[in-house]
């Protein structure tokens, strides 16, 4: 038997990165893309031209100071700050706003922190927000002296899980964790106040999470597929979707009606969000090793063990 090519979509290599070490995550803000390089660090490349990325600057591990892969990367345009995150151990904060300089101001928070998420609160505060595989969700405010001319750790919280978090994401004053076997558990900050919502059971282990709305999610549950959420809360119990059961699934990325799952070995698989009730395949491409992908102004990028790549979809 033959696949119905008719409902399939071509994914169409635009640009390869060879990141020297395995690419595990990518951050896109505008024409600069930032790379979690693995046992090679951090990179910074320029994609203006995006057939024909080019290397900005790159930190190796002993430049930042640290043993282990990196992970993860996430910037903040507003304040010209990166983090990245050392594998199972740390965040570490770099100072970007002095033209051509890159300032390692250090880690901070605890070790094994699992994935985080910034928040701005203007140009001269931020908040981390940390799934820690030990204390469950944990927060640093930072904020900036002029005087000094250094970014100063004012406060701190840790809020208790009801499972060891494995990963995090933010939308408004809505914040969910995976929590491995056991699940999501949402929380709401508010009035400087960040209180437990609810848990949701999933099958297999909840390892990442994309949240779309604010009732509604996506969870990569590793071998057992994926599952979009729609909460409910609190009016009526929550409606769950797998796709991809299939598949082993680190990842879900979304834009528009276009879904990506990142499936390790198996590449990439696309779907298409029909409609609240309704997600059809739209094909498996094997482009190697994918730990992530990101949709960014009409391409995806997606994070891989043989770099970072750089496609289109038709």
């Amino acid at each position: 038997m033959e696949p119905n090519n008719e409902n399939l979509w071509n994914l169409n290599k635009i640009a390869g990165i060879d990141t020297e070490g395995y690419c595990r995550d990518v951050y896109v803000s505008g024409d600069s893309v930032f790379v979690a390089a693995g046992q090679a660090g951090i990179q910074l490349w320029d994609i203006s031209t995006i057939t024909s990325p080019r290397l900005v600057w790159k930190r190796s591990l002993s430049d930042l100071g640290v043993n282990k892969e990196i992970s993860q990367v996430e910037y903040k345009s507003s304040i010209r700050q990166l983090f990245a995150l050392e594998s199972n151990e740390r965040p570490i904060h770099i100072d970007l706003s002095i033209p051509d300089s890159v300032n390692v101001l250090g880690q901070f928070s605890s070790e094994k922190t699992k994935e985080f998420r910034v928040k701005t609160n203007n140009t001269n505060s931020f908040t981390v927000y940390a799934a820690d595989n030990d204390d469950g969700l944990k927060s640093s405010t930072f904020e900036y002296d002029s005087f000094y001319k250094l970014w100063f750790n004012t406060s701190g919280n840790e809020i208790s899980s009801i499972g060891n978090p494995n990963g995090i994401d933010i939308i408004s004053d809505l914040i969910v964790l995976t929590l491995d076997q056991l699940g999501i558990q949402a929380f709401q900050y508010e009035n400087s106040i960040i209180n437990s919502l609810y848990h949701i059971d999933l099958p297999g282990n909840a390892r990442a999470i994309t949240i779309s709305d604010t009732d509604e999610y996506y969870v990569a549950c590793e071998d057992e597929g994926a599952f979009k959420i729609i909460s409910n809360y609190p009016d009526h119990p929550p409606v769950k979707m797998q796709f991809g059961e299939d598949l082993y699934v680190t990842h879900v990325a979304i834009f528009s009606n276009q879904i990506a799952l990142s499936c390790a070995a198996n590449g990439i698989s696309l779907y298409d969000r029909i409609s609240n009730d309704n997600i059809e395949s739209r094909g498996i491409h094997n482009i190697g090793y994918v730990y992530h992908a990101e949709f960014y102004n009409n391409y995806l990028f997606a994070a891989s063990r043989e770099g970072l790549q750089i496609f289109q979809i038709d």
